[in-house]
Protein backbone atom coordinates (compact mmCIF):
# COMPACT_ATOMS: atom_id res chain seq x y z
CA UNK A 1 0.00 0.00 0.00
CA UNK A 2 1.08 3.53 -1.03
CA UNK A 3 0.62 7.23 -0.08
CA UNK A 4 2.34 9.62 -3.05
CA UNK A 5 1.74 13.34 -3.24
CA UNK A 6 3.50 14.96 -5.47
CA UNK A 7 3.56 19.31 -6.21
CA UNK A 8 5.80 20.89 -9.22
CA UNK A 9 6.18 24.20 -9.43
CA UNK A 10 7.61 27.04 -11.57
CA UNK A 11 9.60 29.19 -9.60
CA UNK A 12 10.97 32.94 -10.83
CA UNK A 13 14.09 32.66 -9.16
CA UNK A 14 17.92 30.67 -10.39
CA UNK A 15 18.13 27.34 -9.10
CA UNK A 16 21.14 28.28 -7.11
CA UNK A 17 18.59 30.62 -5.33
CA UNK A 18 15.76 28.00 -4.63
CA UNK A 19 18.48 25.24 -4.02
CA UNK A 20 19.97 27.57 -1.15
CA UNK A 21 16.42 28.45 0.29
CA UNK A 22 15.89 24.67 0.38
CA UNK A 23 19.15 23.57 2.29
CA UNK A 24 19.30 26.47 4.71
CA UNK A 25 17.46 23.96 6.86
CA UNK A 26 18.08 26.91 9.89
CA UNK A 27 16.09 29.20 8.49
CA UNK A 28 12.71 27.01 7.51
CA UNK A 29 11.07 28.49 11.11
CA UNK A 30 11.18 31.60 9.58
CA UNK A 31 9.28 31.01 6.24
CA UNK A 32 7.61 27.18 6.32
CA UNK A 33 4.41 26.57 7.51
CA UNK A 34 5.02 22.72 7.21
CA UNK A 35 8.25 22.29 8.72
CA UNK A 36 8.46 24.94 11.53
CA UNK A 37 11.89 23.89 12.70
CA UNK A 38 15.00 22.03 10.93
CA UNK A 39 18.18 20.77 11.79
CA UNK A 40 20.65 18.98 9.12
CA UNK A 41 24.10 18.86 7.34
CA UNK A 42 23.23 18.08 3.88
CA UNK A 43 25.16 14.70 3.68
CA UNK A 44 24.51 11.36 2.97
CA UNK A 45 23.68 9.02 6.09
CA UNK A 46 23.15 12.29 8.08
CA UNK A 47 20.27 13.11 10.19
CA UNK A 48 17.66 15.56 8.85
CA UNK A 49 16.09 16.15 12.56
CA UNK A 50 12.56 18.06 11.85
CA UNK A 51 9.12 19.66 14.05
CA UNK A 52 6.58 19.25 11.62
CA UNK A 53 2.63 20.43 12.21
CA UNK A 54 0.09 18.14 11.12
CA UNK A 55 -3.38 19.62 10.95
CA UNK A 56 -4.03 21.96 13.62
CA UNK A 57 -1.70 20.05 16.16
CA UNK A 58 1.35 20.80 17.98
CA UNK A 59 4.39 20.20 16.15
CA UNK A 60 5.59 17.13 16.11
CA UNK A 61 9.10 15.54 16.21
CA UNK A 62 10.29 13.82 13.09
CA UNK A 63 13.79 12.47 12.21
CA UNK A 64 14.46 11.05 9.19
CA UNK A 65 18.12 10.12 7.21
CA UNK A 66 19.56 11.95 4.08
CA UNK A 67 19.55 9.10 1.25
CA UNK A 68 21.08 10.93 -2.00
CA UNK A 69 22.58 14.15 -2.42
CA UNK A 70 23.60 16.13 -5.71
CA UNK A 71 24.34 19.02 -5.35
CA UNK A 72 22.37 22.04 -6.63
CA UNK A 73 19.75 19.98 -8.43
CA UNK A 74 18.15 17.13 -5.99
CA UNK A 75 18.27 15.67 -2.54
CA UNK A 76 16.50 13.07 -0.64
CA UNK A 77 15.64 11.72 2.91
CA UNK A 78 13.88 8.75 4.53
CA UNK A 79 12.62 7.15 7.48
CA UNK A 80 14.76 4.93 9.76
CA UNK A 81 14.82 1.29 8.97
CA UNK A 82 12.41 0.20 11.10
CA UNK A 83 10.06 -2.46 10.01
CA UNK A 84 9.84 -1.65 6.48
CA UNK A 85 6.39 -3.70 5.75
CA UNK A 86 4.79 -1.41 9.03
CA UNK A 87 5.61 1.84 7.65
CA UNK A 88 8.33 3.80 5.43
CA UNK A 89 9.02 7.31 3.93
CA UNK A 90 10.62 8.50 1.36
CA UNK A 91 10.89 12.93 0.10
CA UNK A 92 12.79 13.90 -2.54
CA UNK A 93 13.25 17.47 -3.64
CA UNK A 94 14.19 18.00 -7.33
CA UNK A 95 15.58 21.66 -8.93
CA UNK A 96 15.43 22.06 -12.92
CA UNK A 97 16.53 25.15 -14.61
CA UNK A 98 14.42 26.69 -16.96
CA UNK A 99 14.68 29.73 -19.46
CA UNK A 100 14.22 33.41 -18.13
CA UNK A 101 16.00 32.30 -14.83
CA UNK A 102 12.92 30.05 -13.55
CA UNK A 103 13.80 27.26 -11.89
CA UNK A 104 10.97 23.95 -11.87
CA UNK A 105 10.35 22.51 -8.34
CA UNK A 106 8.82 19.31 -7.74
CA UNK A 107 8.08 18.26 -4.53
CA UNK A 108 7.79 14.32 -4.04
CA UNK A 109 6.64 12.59 -0.39
CA UNK A 110 5.99 8.84 -0.23
CA UNK A 111 4.62 6.67 2.52
CA UNK A 112 5.02 2.91 1.90
CA UNK A 113 3.41 -0.48 4.16
CA UNK A 114 0.74 -1.67 6.21
CA UNK A 115 -0.21 1.39 8.16
CA UNK A 116 -1.30 3.65 4.99
CA UNK A 117 -4.70 2.71 5.32
CA UNK A 118 -4.83 4.13 8.82
CA UNK A 119 -2.79 6.72 8.32
CA UNK A 120 -4.57 8.37 5.18
CA UNK A 121 -7.68 8.24 7.48
CA UNK A 122 -5.80 10.06 9.94
CA UNK A 123 -3.39 12.51 8.46
CA UNK A 124 -3.85 12.14 4.78
CA UNK A 125 -5.45 15.83 4.16
CA UNK A 126 -2.88 16.93 6.48
CA UNK A 127 0.54 15.89 4.67
CA UNK A 128 -1.16 17.03 1.54
CA UNK A 129 -2.14 20.56 2.97
CA UNK A 130 1.60 20.83 4.59
CA UNK A 131 3.30 19.75 1.53
CA UNK A 132 1.36 21.99 -0.73
CA UNK A 133 1.79 25.14 1.70
CA UNK A 134 5.51 24.54 1.67
CA UNK A 135 6.14 24.59 -1.81
CA UNK A 136 3.98 27.24 -2.16
CA UNK A 137 6.40 28.66 0.83
CA UNK A 138 9.51 27.73 -0.91
CA UNK A 139 8.09 29.35 -3.86
CA UNK A 140 7.73 32.80 -2.25
CA UNK A 141 10.95 32.60 -0.44
CA UNK A 142 12.88 31.99 -3.00
CA UNK A 143 11.31 34.88 -4.81
CA UNK A 144 11.60 37.14 -2.24
CA UNK A 145 15.24 35.91 -2.11
CA UNK A 146 15.58 37.06 -6.31
CA UNK A 147 14.20 40.02 -6.07
CA UNK A 148 16.63 41.68 -3.45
Amino acid sequence: MSLIIEHEFIIAAKQQVLWDVLTDFSCYKNWNPFVVDCECELAVGNEIIMQVIMGKGNPRHQVEYISEVEQGTYFSYTSPKSPTFLLRSFRSHTLQTLDNGKTRYQSRFELHGWLIPILSRLLGSSLQKGFSEMGLAVSAEAERIAQL
